[in-house]
């Protein structure tokens, strides 16, 4: 066993610059693939931990407070076998803004304000609040970065400013995604508390989230939490539905949260942040791969004569085989060792990305089985890819082995000759280089196309969804300029009024669809007028017009088994009624389960309350704070919230990302196609290293040569960069739909600009001339006197 690895290490010695590359890639790809394996294998458990140290809750509801709907929600609760431990914690649920203290802009979002006093047990902060009082606050883990221990959060809450000093961070599954909820859930003092709600009777509503957790014979029964949650809604439904007949001024506001759904909606933005990372460290071992092919491929033909004579002296085809293994996995293995050593070292760092993306910290020890998989499937392919370059051996007999492994003579036709080109020598080199030997740079066109494709799909991604609005446009959601919560009579006010163009009212409820005998609990968006919604993704049909129709979204309509045309009926205790499904939409709301209809069909199934969100779009050339002072000379005490800004909060993670993302491609694809030609240059200069010499002797200048070595693979590069950026496109497009199929997403818009192609052609092409002409600098030091030799 001692001779394969003696001839297999001096084999390496021969081919070091390829190996060295080989290495490297093979850790750079070990390195991202073992990152971005373990985020996606734990990023669940990081939750789980989470739940376990809070003592999470397995459904909430949040509402505004109501004595008679607490004792309702009460009664039920400890009426289920399933359910048990109810408790009941106050908060404030606010419209209100922020900033760090001294900044001048402030950001519109929702807080929901609890009291570290008040005593719980179920869905605890993960942090001690013991000795916090007056303004320090306990804010989210997600805002740490911007807001260090010690600084000054202010809160606006209407015209009233609170500092809150950050003392600690809370981590909570529930409210940790921007995906779920987008609300920060912080922690005050009593005083603080009392000082917000009496100071703000309008904008700081008093709430209630109410907590149970599912029994152990509900776990052991592998009871669905989720459904379990439906029949807890569905029953307060019917009792709501009733109760407003009777107390039609009630406003009673509830959110039904059950954790494995959250836990679904949490981890949606981190996995396609991390499996996009983990597909490009994939396209790395597949370049390594790739570069290895032909360099070992180029190793064997040129060493015939050392083949034919380990053959003749009794090596097997077998044999040489194995050694190829030792070499290649002595390789492979060991960068793989290294770069998984280093993303261990390093996964608590970088799992600031799944801090940013999914709002909780990292958690979860090194996974011993993710290392022994990305370690044995690099290897496992390793040793695939050896047994199959292991064929050339036997391609070869050892007679022509011996002659250098030329049996023939190749006349192929001269399609660049000299004397009827008008290109320059080393164009015209280049050319005959590169069609002359085609088979030959297949593997540098292969590389060069990956390297396009993905680069410009990451650009690509920028350009389509890089703003806001794409990516609103992505998600499938409509858009608006402001809304605010008010009746009938306050809409018919602000549509009266100069700043506005048209308004909608809107509500959304849960209801159970059947079709025949399947039932989907399916959360319901009801909308007054249908005709002035601007975006939301319809990609079959149209938006509903009459009380009789409903759009479903994809999954919804996929998991009733429905299309346009169909009908689907609404059941509950209040009625039963049929509707015509009108359209089909897609969108990443509740995880693509939505329906839409007009208000007066959610009138017959539904009681509908007199106050609902208003939704307003302005005239052109209005700004939010033209609307926003005309709005408040009339109603100065409710609170309007623009929009734009509040979508910012919840989408601008995303575009920041696929931002950092584009960046973090780009920067690879500089440091692989530098890899790629350098390993390319040094070979050929190695090969013509005589030819080179002669040409010197001959009148040509190191720079003209130093040219040739440049333009010798330019016309492979250019082949392979111009297929990857017509590929692109489509490519680009059935990536994001295979990213979204999770909402169900059938159609997704993928542009790509023209800078983004010009951009991405320079990068490769410049930084491949670059990287030659620094290697073929080692043309300057030879000396043609010093090559004349004694044969």
């Amino acid at each position: 066993m001692y001779r394969f690895f003696f001839i297999a290490k001096n084999n390496i010695k021969k081919q070091k610059s390829d190996m060295i590359t080989f290495f490297i890639l093979s850790m750079l790809s070990s390195l991202f693939i073992f990152i971005s394996a373990s985020f996606l294998a734990d990023t669940g458990k990081v939750i789980d931990t989470n739940r376990e140290k809070i003592n999470s809750a397995d459904i909430m509801v949040l509402a505004t407070y109501n004595e008679s709907m607490l004792n309702k929600l009460e009664e039920i609760i400890k009426g289920n076998v399933y359910l048990k431990n109810y408790e009941v914690q106050d908060y404030l649920n606010c419209n209100s803004k922020y900033r760090k203290k001294g900044d001048k802009n402030w950001i519109e979002y929702s807080f929901h304000l609890y009291r570290y006093e008040q005593e719980c047990k179920i869905q605890t902060m993960s942090t001690k609040a013991d000795g916090l009082s007056g303004n320090a606050a306990v804010v989210p883990i997600s805002l740490s970065n911007a807001y260090p221990k010690g600084s000054v959060l202010q809160l606006k809450i209407g015209d009233n400013v609170y500092d809150l000093k950050v003392a600690d961070y809370n981590e909570d599954n529930i409210f940790c995604s921007p995906m779920n909820l987008g609300t920060y859930k912080v922690y005050i003092s009593d005083d603080l508390y009392e000082t917000i709600r009496f100071e703000n009777p309008m904008d700081a509503y008093d709430s209630r989230c109410v907590k149970t957790q599912i029994t152990d014979t509900a776990r052991k029964k592998h009871i669905d939490t989720n459904k379990l949650n439906d029949e807890l809604g569905d029953e307060v439904l019917t009792w709501y539905n009733e109760y407003v007949k009777d107390h039609p001024d009630a406003v009673i506001n509830m959110n039904f949260l059950p954790a494995e759904l959250m836990k679904t909606g949490s981890m949606i933005l981190p996995l396609i942040f991390v499996a996009l990372i983990f597909l490009f460290a994939v396209i790395i071992l597949a370049i390594a791969i790739v570069i290895i092919n032909f360099s070992v491929k180029n190793f064997i033909m040129t060493n015939m004569k050392n083949t034919a004579i380990m053959e003749a002296s009794g090596y097997t085809v077998r044999e040489l085989v194995l050694i190829l293994l030792f070499q290649l996995l002595l390789i492979s293995g060991l960068g793989a060792a290294i770069g998984i050593l280093a993303g261990a070292l390093l996964l608590d760092k970088i799992g600031i990305i799944i801090l940013i993306t999914l709002g909780l910290k990292w958690n979860q020890p090194i996974n011993i089985a993710v290392i022994l998989a990305v370690f044995l499937s690099i290897c496992l392919l390793v040793a695939i890819l050896t047994v199959i370059l292991g064929r050339e051996y036997s391609k070869v007999s050892v007679l022509s082995a011996l002659k250098g492994g030329v049996n023939t003579h190749s006349y192929k036709k001269n399609l660049f000759s000299f004397d009827k080109t008008s290109f320059s020598i080393p164009v015209t080199l280049a050319l005959k280089d590169t069609f002359g030997k085609f088979s030959n740079q297949l593997g540098v066109i292969f590389i060069m196309m990956i390297l396009a494709v993905s680069s410009i799909v990451a650009f690509g991604m920028v350009d389509t969804y890089g703003s806001d609005e794409g990516v609103l446009e992505m998600g499938g959601f409509d858009v608006y300029d402001a809304y605010f919560t008010g009746d009938a009579a306050m809409e018919e006010s602000v549509a009266a009024m100069k700043t506005v163009a048209n308004t909608r009212r809107e509500i959304w409820n849960g209801l159970n669809f059947y079709n025949k005998k399947i039932k989907q609990s399916i959360t319901t968006r009801a909308i007054s007028d249908t005709s002035n919604i601007i975006g939301g993704s319809v990609i079959e049909g149209r938006w509903p017009k009459y009380p009789n129709e409903v759009m479903l979204a994809t999954n919804s309509a996929g998991k009733l088994g429905l299309s346009v045309g169909d009908v689907v009926t609404v059941r509950n205790d209040m009625a039963t009624e049929t509707y015509i499904v009108c359209g089909i939409s897609q969108t990443m709301n509740n995880m693509g389960m939505m329906a839409y209809m007009t208000t007066e069909g959610l009138a017959k199934v539904f009681t509908l309350p007199d106050s609902m969100n208003v939704c307003i779009n302005f005239k052109p050339g209005v700004s939010f704070a033209d609307f926003e002072k005309e709005f408040k000379d009339a109603y100065p005490e409710v609170t309007v919230t623009d929009y734009t800004e509040a979508a910012h909060q919840t989408v601008g993670l995303i575009t920041s990302g696929l931002k950092m993302f584009a960046y973090f491609v780009a920067f690879l694809t500089i440091l692989i196609v530098a890899f790629v030609e350098s390993l390319i240059v040094r070979t050929n200069i190695n090969k013509q290293w005589r030819n080179l010499g002669v040409c010197k002797a001959l009148g040509f200048t190191s720079r003209q040569l130093i040219v040739q070595v440049m333009m010798s693979n330019l016309p492979a590069i250019l082949i392979g960069v111009c297929v990857g950026l017509l590929l692109s496109p489509f490519l680009g497009s059935k990536l994001m739909i295979s990213t979204m199929l999770i909402f169900g997403f059938k159609k997704i818009n993928f542009s790509i600009g023209p800078v983004s192609y010009i951009l991405t052609a320079l990068i490769i092409c410049g930084v491949a001339l670059a990287t030659a002409a620094f290697m073929g600098r080692k043309i300057k030091t030879l000396e043609p006197v010093k090559m004349i030799t004694e044969e």
